[in-house]
């Protein structure tokens, strides 16, 4: 591996596919730190499974989550580069809008990041890092109201479509609003209806 930035970034990007990564995007916090966005599989049929099974899968994909994390910081670490680690299960700040601004997708109507390919099912964790990595240009740059109201900057595969919206049992969405207390009353019970509805591919 050469010692440039963009030899590195292209060996980070390809690392990271290779040990359970689905996908891989790069974009900057407050245009200067660099952070790797990571996305893994998440799959709606663990909710419907008994909480032990869904315990279980949960922490085989952290598991596997962890050990990309591990090459990742490894490779950085000698580099000379250092580096904060945000796993998928962290509390703290909301990975969404980065995933976004990192070219991994764009605001669903439920509120989510859908992708093209993966739809809603996904889960992100995120890599801060002082190495010179470049941001992806975006055609939708996020924007502080997209947060507050996902609605109102759906990606373009949302557009036409609103099985989401109407999969919903809680009845969440309604005018273009979306309520969190509707919502949260079914999620506490597992509810991951918009998540199954959603293929990333406008229907």
């Amino acid at each position: 591996m050469n010692d440039g930035s963009t030899d590195l970034q292209s060996y980070i990007t390809q690392t990271a596919l290779e040990n359970g990564a689905l996908l891989v995007g790069y974009t900057k916090v407050r245009r200067t730190q660099p952070v790797i966005i990571l996305a893994f599989p998440f799959s709606n049929s663990w909710i419907l499974n008994h909480p032990f099974y869904i315990t279980r899968r949960f922490g085989e994909e952290l598991w596997h989550e962890h050990k990309v994390h591990e090459k990742l910081t490894t490779l950085l670490q000698k580099e000379g580069y250092r580096y904060k680690v945000k796993s998928s299960l962290s509390v703290f700040g909301d990975i969404r809008p980065l995933a976004i601004a990192a070219g991994i997708g764009q605001w669903g109507k439920n509120g989510l990041v859908v992708n093209k390919t993966y739809g809603s099912k996904l889960l992100f964790s995120a890599l801060f890092s002082d190495a010179p990595f470049e941001a992806i240009d975006q055609t939708h740059p996020f924007e502080i109201s997209s947060e507050l109201n996902p609605l109102s900057s759906s990606s373009d595969s949302c557009v036409n479509c609103d099985r989401c919206l109407k999969a919903c049992p809680g009845k969440a969405f309604k005018n273009g609003i979306f309520n969190p207390r509707r919502c949260f009353l079914k999620s506490i019970r597992g509810c991951s209806e918009c998540i199954q509805s959603c293929t990333g591919e406008a229907q």
